[in-house]
């Protein structure tokens, strides 16, 4: 299936608006589906959410746009420094993998990606976030997505999955008449001329090769030019993990995680008998399992609390759009203490503050509305010293 495609250009960035608005509403964190369709797209033909809807990268676009008008030239990271610099933010996913120390949380908290989709998402983003966001759009009028290019993980993350992908942009070098057009227009800066099919881990599909390219059938969009038998392989496979990863709802952090997902389950009764009644925060509520919300890192969370004996018997998070890397940082041992010490009042852990602040206030908000009289009204309202800040505008 090959088209040309010149006018996909405004198309394109109409789809950015619209990923922008969906992001507002919130389509990408309230509705986990529509994620599995996005990574089950991306093992298909790359990363298309980077190249057409991601918000911050559209952000760049703008910036980029705004520097062209106003006569700002657009720099070329030197081709050795580039080789360099492409590993960078495939180092940076293995290290967030690899090592959980707090500064590789408290660095990742900094994310100008993350931190525009916060805002988009109406909560707050702390002064330095702000600061970081306004860097890189300052780079991006002199150099094309500077961050996309050399430090978005999620983008390498995207990158990695769409290695396998049957549909990729092909040149017939047959006809390609070396004008460079589409090396000088590719924001992730590919040497689109240089290859037969363009594969590179950098590629987001954006098709600004496509559009920029003067001749007819040149560079186009179509399935790996193999036989025939192999091609109607590749493009079932393709087909089959679509449809897995749609139904299994899986996503790109339980993908890379090397912990457990971010909806597990903790059960424990460390405390016994009567010794817990009368001071727990389950006294006075009746056996049953309560369901409660709170503020997590990426929006809202859900817990359900059992309680027996008016005692805290176990803490299930049901749904949760927090980063596996810091959810799971917290979830172990903040719902331990909690269930141990029979109350919400424990301390978050560092490096994970605002996965365990949401833990915390979804549990005390269950066993209020169970009706608990002994538990404190839990308020995810984090210190603005060097961290995001995710409180919801009010």
């Amino acid at each position: 299936m090959k088209t040309k495609m010149k006018n996909m250009r405004y198309i394109r960035y109409a789809v950015q608006s619209t990923g922008i608005f969906l992001t507002v509403i919130g389509l990408f964190t309230n509705y986990p589906m529509v994620n599995s369709i996005l990574l089950g797209a991306t093992i298909i033909m790359g990363p298309v959410f980077c190249g057409w809807i991601c918000p911050f990268g559209t952000l760049q676009d703008i910036f980029a746009s705004i520097g062209r008008r106003l006569g700002i030239k657009k720099h070329i990271m030197p081709a050795k420094l580039k080789k360099v610099l492409a590993f960078s933010r495939y180092i940076l996913l293995l290290v967030t993998i690899l090592i959980t120390a707090d500064f590789i949380f408290n660095l990742l908290s900094l994310d100008p990606r993350a931190n525009f989709t916060t805002f988009l998402g109406d909560r707050t983003v702390a002064i330095t976030g702000w600061i970081i966001i306004f860097i890189f759009l300052g780079i991006s009028m002199f150099f094309e997505r500077p961050f996309c290019n050399y430090l978005c993980i999620e983008g390498a993350k995207f990158g990695v999955l769409g290695s396998i992908r049957p549909f990729t942009i092909i040149r017939n070098s047959n006809t390609c008449v070396g004008c460079n057009k589409c090396n000088r227009t590719c924001p992730m800066n590919i040497d689109v001329a240089s290859y037969a099919q363009v594969r590179s881990l950098q590629c987001i599909n954006c098709m600004e090769c496509v559009a920029a390219c003067p001749v007819k059938n040149t560079l186009t969009l179509g399935v790996v030019p193999v036989n025939k038998i192999l091609k109607k392989v590749m493009v079932s496979l393709a087909a089959v993990a679509f449809v897995f990863v749609v139904y299994k709802g899986i996503n790109t952090d339980s993908l890379f995680s090397l912990s457990a997902s971010n909806n597990s389950a903790v059960s424990s009764t460390v405390i016994a008998g009567e010794t817990a009644l009368g001071y727990g925060d389950g006294k006075g509520i009746a056996d049953g399992v309560y369901k409660g919300t709170g503020n997590g890192f990426r929006g809202q969370m859900t817990v359900e609390v059992t309680v027996k004996n008016e005692q805290i018997t176990e803490v299930k998070v049901i749904e949760t759009n927090d980063d596996a890397k810091w959810f799971d940082r917290a979830y172990s041992t903040v719902v331990s203490s909690i269930i141990s010490k029979q109350t919400v009042e424990v301390d978050s852990v560092s490096g994970a503050t605002y996965s365990s602040m949401g833990i915390k206030e979804a549990v005390s908000n269950a066993l209020q509305n169970a009706g608990g009289k002994n538990v404190k009204n839990i308020v995810n309202d984090l210190p603005a010293a060097g961290e995001q800040q995710h409180r919801k505008r009010k």
